[in-house]
């Protein structure tokens, strides 16, 4: 894989060190994908939108600040153990706000018709570019794995399909961007 110099300083951060101690050897439930496959995924598609070095490292350390379980466990004692600097903090924040606040539980099947797939509200960026950016890495390199390993095959795929769906157009990320930054994520994993 070609490392530019914006993945290569995420490597180096303290962020990305915590993360990669975190996740290990683990891989996703659903894909059996390595957890840090999906980092650098992310990193990659944060690097083609030339997002910052402050929104990669937020991008690395946002799992172990994700759920309210991890947030309690990691967050104090990271915080206190990393000097990391506000707007990494304020970045990590601001995504566990957004992203939680439109999960996947928000699209199902409707009671009246079960083969109809409706969705509660709509999710939201909100106004920082950092966190956008953030967000479409999480979506495009999630979807991307969804199709791959669980579309068509999962007990919720025709609900996962919506919420990826609806996700990339409040990103505003249409077909072709979506299609270059999955090529992306290619490109660089057959240069590895």
């Amino acid at each position: 894989m070609i490392v530019t110099e914006a993945i290569a300083r995420a490597r180096w951060s303290p962020e990305y060190q915590a993360i990669k101690e975190h996740y290990a050897d683990r891989v996703a439930r659903g894909s059996g994908v390595p957890l840090m496959e999906q980092v650098e995924e992310g990193l990659i598609i944060l690097d083609v939108l030339d997002a910052s070095e402050d929104v990669m490292r937020a991008f690395c350390l946002r799992p172990l600040f994700q759920n309210d379980e991890d947030l309690v466990h990691y967050g104090q004692d990271f915080m206190y153990a990393v000097d990391i600097s506000p707007p990494v903090l304020l970045l990590v924040m601001e995504y566990r706000s957004r992203a939680n606040a439109w999960l996947s539980d928000k699209v199902h099947r409707s009671v009246a018709d079960p083969h109809q797939v409706i969705a509660q509200g709509l999710p939201s960026a909100g106004p920082l570019e950092g966190v956008r950016d953030m967000l479409i890495a999480d979506k495009v390199q999630g979807r991307k794995e969804f199709i791959r390993h669980q579309r068509g095959r999962h007990a919720r795929s025709d609900e996962l399909d919506l919420y990826f769906e609806l996700w990339l157009q409040a990103l505003e990320v249409d077909a072709e961007e979506y299609d270059g930054l999955c090529a992306s994520i290619d490109l660089a994993g057959r240069r590895r």
